[in-house]
């Protein structure tokens, strides 16, 4: 019987072995029946994952924090941006509407001068010395060529009312002019709109409006365009005297903007009496910058307001009679009538 229990013992040890060599058979076959996928699919997924994780990181540093540089001013990629840019602000919806304010039909059949005009650069013209050799550029005009091309400030479209002197512009900012990645620099932001506050107080100035009269009268300028058009003044326009500036929203790089100058609102209450206290005489302008697209069309990025200084020591002088005339006469009244005065308050 013991004999028997021994048998049956090392039969079930057997057909143990059997089924577990029988079973681990199977599962190899089976994994060897899988596909590569099918076994690595949790290491495949991960390798995907850390690959699209460093694409998307690297596609961050070389397209925003350290982005390549752009074409240099001249050169043929940067003049086929610029071609660009300039098909882009003639289609722009703003420039289409100055343009046909330009036209001025309405003051054409009422026989009036003046309205809206579009203000063209004035023709550059290659200084050449005695050698033949044409010279450098002054300072200003290098500044210039370092903004210019679609890096910087490519393009832009200028128009002025010469019966409101309010000046609106359409204007572009590169990305080689952004101070934070994808923010244009409040410095060139601020230059900008100096240039611009300056441009309409020497067209609002009596001495710019002679400059440019001849140009401005007609409503059709041969070989110019069907619109109102004048040239730009010669003479640089003086920069303002104060200059105060206030950030409202970020101004994004490579895009348009339009930026408003309109003469500030005079005040009914003595400039000395204003706190910060005023100086008397000069002229002020306020100036915004303003998004022209996206869904945030016309917010308000930059706000400016800018004081000039008469333009001509004769203005300056008138003014400044003005002032002393006007304490000097209030003064005098005390003296010459003390008792009439003190009845009267």
């Amino acid at each position: 019987m013991r004999r028997n229990l021994a048998l049956s013992r090392q039969q079930l040890r057997y057909i143990d072995r059997a089924q577990s060599t029988a079973s681990a058979a199977a599962a190899s076959r089976a994994t060897a029946n899988k596909s590569f996928l099918s076994r690595n699919r949790g290491r495949i997924a991960w390798i995907w994952l850390a690959g699209l994780l460093g694409w998307m990181g690297g596609s961050f540093t070389s397209h925003t924090i350290s982005p390549p540089p752009l074409p240099a001013p001249g050169t043929r990629e940067d003049g086929i941006l610029m071609a660009d840019l300039n098909q882009r602000i003639d289609n722009e919806f703003k420039v289409k509407v100055l343009r046909g304010k330009c036209l001025g039909v309405a003051r054409l059949l009422k026989g009036e001068e003046g309205g809206w005009v579009e203000i063209v650069p004035q023709p550059s013209s290659s200084v050449v010395n005695g050698k033949g050799e044409v010279e450098a550029p002054s300072t200003g005009k290098r500044l210039a060529d370092a903004l210019a091309g679609a890096k910087g400030l490519g393009v832009q479209r200028v128009f002025w009312d010469r019966g409101e002197h309010q000046l609106v512009s359409v204007v572009w900012f590169g990305g080689s002019i952004a101070g934070w990645p994808g923010v244009t620099h409040g410095g060139a932001i601020a230059t900008e709109l100096t240039e611009k506050t300056a441009l309409a107080a020497s067209l609002a100035s009596d001495g710019a409006l002679l400059d440019v009269s001849e140009a401005a009268l007609p409503q059709r300028m041969p070989g110019t365009g069907d619109h109102a058009k004048m040239f730009a003044p010669a003479a640089t326009p003086s920069e303002p005297s104060q200059l105060s500036l206030s950030y409202v929203k970020p101004t994004l790089s490579n895009d348009f903007y339009i930026i408003r100058v309109s003469p500030a609102l005079i005040l009914d209450q003595d400039p000395e009496h204003i706190v910060p206290s005023e100086t008397v005489g000069g002229h002020e302008w306020e100036a915004t910058l303003e998004k022209i697209n996206g869904k945030d069309v016309g917010q308000i990025c930059v706000k400016a307001k800018a004081r000039f200084e008469p333009g001509s020591p004769a203005e300056r002088a008138v003014d400044k009679i003005k002032g002393t005339a006007e304490g000097g006469y209030g003064q005098f009244k005390e003296w010459m009538w003390p008792s009439r005065q003190k009845s009267s308050s």
